[in-house]
């Protein structure tokens, strides 16, 4: 029962070490557009949802100007003089 036990702690930990084998290679991509990001973001109507979003890099950075810009249409059309 104890060698089981022993197996799976060493099962775990070499897969710990082979992650972050891998996170300085991640760490340094960090200016590459094609990069997945995934966010969790809350639900409207709900306070314990939340939904998940992957999308890469450039995608959000398009979807962050588009929301600035839309934004801004927004708030500069609301008080024209006619």
């Amino acid at each position: 029962m104890k060698s089981l036990a022993y197996l799976a702690l060493i099962a775990t930990a070499g897969l710990s070490v082979a992650s972050h084998a891998e996170e300085p290679n991640q760490k340094a991509d960090k200016s590459n557009p094609d990069r997945m990001i995934c966010r969790s973001e809350p639900v409207i109507g709900s306070r314990l949802a939340k939904t998940k979003r992957c999308m890469t890099k450039a995608q959000w950075d398009e979807d962050r100007r588009l929301t600035r810009m839309q934004l801004e249409q927004n708030q500069g059309g609301r008080y024209k003089n006619n």
